[in-house]
């Protein structure tokens, strides 16, 4: 049996987190954090496959989020996701210019996310 994709997520709407917990099976094992800050400072492994990471968080720019952890020389090449309810070309083009390797709507359906997280795990590998 292949190990589970291994995925952390910083996002601080517990709504979204339980809806992506529901939305995946077993073969995604989620490590979740609400804050940016707390990511950082609390995350004691960086052994993962992909990480989400929240448009909008309240206590750092998402966008430094992102350019800290593709800084890491661990993290470098793992996809990075924005998720966002704002859908738009403006949207995307904010997050891909800091370093973003997708963008997922968080209005997207169980498969869309599960197809979407697929995708970037086997193009990464």
């Amino acid at each position: 049996m292949q190990r589970p994709f291994k995925l952390l997520c910083v996002d601080d709407d517990l709504g979204f987190r339980r809806y992506l917990s529901k939305s995946l099976d077993d073969s995604f094992e989620i490590k979740f954090f609400a804050l940016g800050f707390e990511c950082l400072a609390k995350n004691q492994s960086w052994d993962y496959d992909l990480i989400l990471i929240d448009a909008t968080l309240p206590d750092m720019v998402s966008e430094q989020l992102v350019e800290k952890l593709k800084a890491m020389p661990e993290l470098a090449e793992i996809p990075v996701i924005i998720i966002s309810y704002k859908d738009s070309p403006k949207e995307r083009a904010r997050f891909a210019r800091c370093g973003c390797d997708h963008f997922l709507s968080k209005v997207a359906s169980p498969q869309d996310i599960k197809a979407l997280l697929a995708n970037a795990i086997i193009k990464a590998a």
